[in-house]
């Protein structure tokens, strides 16, 4: 029988093939089998105008792989006394007991790690367009006061990037050291993590980010501008390496085998505490039991055989029923696993405990399908000696038939209720800046030549040019090629194009409302009283 080294290798002109059907410049992989990095393989080039491979070093950011480091900090934190796990959270940030809801009153550090909280998703709140961050960090926790929680407290699982900033605040209030600084203490620095960061990467050897245009043409784009310096670091800031990847997961995966062998809380010399905890699940993932496909603390857990595409948006855009499953011939193992999404990369993570194992895949873009799950499962088949899934390739046509799909349908459904009513007042009239309830978000409207500009935050790259769509109602027409080139990540709603003024006849035009979140009511933004004099009454 073949080596596992030599099995990867045979799969090179398949992961190769998947790499240019995705429109992605480079890929990494790492694999790490037995406790050991046996084997690490790099494709294409950093930058499409420089003829460079990457290499074990070259950095990437890999956005929600950042979430199991912040379980990891808390369980270091719960360990020194610092932190509980089951305490509400409101005995850290006071501020939450203004809402008088589960989130508010009962909701603890398990909730929020395990995204059980029901609190939305909101993502429009702190990024956009351009890779702007658009709140500050001591605007955080008061704007979560007040974000609609969409699900029943601990009994559905809503992937919020909120959870963790909330953590993140936690984290930074009883370290009084940025997210950042504590991670770097007390997990680079001992694992040897010299190329990891919650910043900007300096150097030459960082991936340059893209995204996949509908002709499958590479776009430039901005990095976001999340950071240490933002408030979301926890859930979506880090910047790393396959190298260090591979070493996190190594020391991961060893303290886990010995808290279960042991029957301990820690393990000597590991910078990791309460390893049994991070892996254990807490809420089942859509219509899954908890026993099939699970979140843990900052991973999915799933049982094979199954799906092991739940993380991705390849699940969201082929559809559950039509992704591979994997694991026929071992019938209740168990492999942990994440995706980093954002503008420029994807990446993900596969972990599997029985054997000591972790797959690290990462590129440098964002495509109309996500190669490295496709490529991960690929290498969890070769790990676990199963049979690869068939037609991977054809996932990429599925993908960017779906992704082109959902834009053409959101544009007749736009085009489909565009009226030629009028705006009921002047463009003067809508003038003004608008308010979030908490009052720490601002759009602010002018006027243009035949329409509005939005601008939200008073940075003008987070800008739109609204055009009269129906009375009181504005919108913005929806392009796939121009939003990814502006770093938006695609959003095929209605929904999210359409801004709904309302008025009232004393002082006009007061409100605006935007359903920004699928899966949460319309918000409302209430006007500033002196932006804007004109009313219905003086027309």
């Amino acid at each position: 029988m073949a080596s596992l080294d030599d099995r990867i290798r045979s799969l090179y002109p398949e992961v190769s093939r998947l790499r240019d059907l995705s429109g992605s410049p480079c890929l990494s992989l790492g694999v790490l089998h037995e406790a050991q990095i046996t084997h690490t393989a790099h494709f294409g080039q950093v930058d499409i105008n420089k003829p460079f491979p990457p290499d074990d070093d070259t950095i990437y950011h890999v956005a929600s792989l950042t979430k199991v480091l912040t379980a990891a900090a808390v369980a270091s934190l719960v360990d020194e006394g610092l932190l509980e796990w089951n305490l509400p959270i409101r005995h850290y940030l006071p501020e939450l007991e203004q809402r008088q809801d589960d989130l508010g009153q009962t909701c603890t550090l398990i909730d929020l790690l395990s995204n059980r909280s029901g609190i939305a998703m909101a993502n429009a709140l702190w990024g956009q367009k351009h890779g702007e961050f658009l709140l500050s960090k001591s605007q955080i926790v008061q704007t979560a006061c007040h974000i609609e929680a969409v699900k029943p407290f601990r009994s559905s699982f809503v992937y919020s990037q909120w959870n963790y900033a909330l953590v993140t605040a936690i984290i930074e209030k009883v370290t009084n050291e940025t997210f950042g600084t504590y991670v770097r203490r007390k997990i680079f620095v001992p694992l040897g993590m010299s190329r990891s960061t919650f910043m900007h990467p300096d150097g030459d050897n960082v991936a340059t980010p893209y995204s996949i245009d509908d002709h499958k043409n590479p776009v430039r784009v901005k990095h976001l501008n999340m950071t240490d310096r933002t408030g979301f670091a926890g859930g979506y800031a880090m910047r790393t390496t396959i190298k260090d990847l591979l070493a996190l997961y190594q020391s991961l995966l060893h303290a886990h085998a010995h808290e279960l062998r042991q029957d301990v809380q820690s393990t000597d010399e590991s910078p990791f505490r309460d390893v049994k905890a991070i892996f254990s699940p807490y809420i089942g993932v859509g219509t899954a039991a908890i026993d099939g496909i699970a979140y843990c603390l900052g991973l999915y857990r799933t049982r094979l055989p199954n799906n092991l595409a739940t993380s991705s948006v390849n699940n969201l855009l082929v559809g559950p029923r039509r992704m591979p499953r994997i694991g026929g011939n071992s019938t209740g193992l168990e492999v942990f696993h994440h995706t980093g999404n954002v503008p420029g990369y994807f990446a993900s993570a596969f972990l599997i405990p029985s054997t000591m194992s972790a797959i690290v895949v990462l590129t440098n873009s964002l495509s109309f399908v996500d190669p490295t799950d496709l490529v991960g499962q690929l290498l969890v088949s070769q790990i676990l000696d199963e049979q690869p899934p068939h037609d991977l390739l054809k996932f990429c046509d599925l993908a960017q038939s779906a992704s082109m799909a959902a834009y053409k349908a959101l544009n007749l459904q736009l085009q489909k209720y565009k009226t030629e009513k009028p705006p009921d007042l002047p463009l003067v009239a809508y003038e003004g800046e608008y308010f979030n309830k908490a009052g720490t978000f601002i759009i602010a409207i002018s006027q243009v030549e035949k329409g509005l500009r939005m601008t939200m935050q008073h940075m003008p790259l987070t800008s739109y040019h609204l055009i009269p769509y129906d009375g009181n109602t504005f919108y913005w027409p929806a392009n796939r090629n121009a939003e990814i080139e502006q770093s938006m990540w695609p959003i095929p709603s209605t929904g999210y194009h359409k801004i709904v003024f309302g008025a009232n006849e004393r002082h006009g035009i007061d409100r605006l409302t935007w359903k920004h979140d699928p899966l949460a009511s319309p918000e409302v933004f209430g006007k500033r009283k002196g932006t804007s004099t004109l009313s219905l009454g003086k027309l």
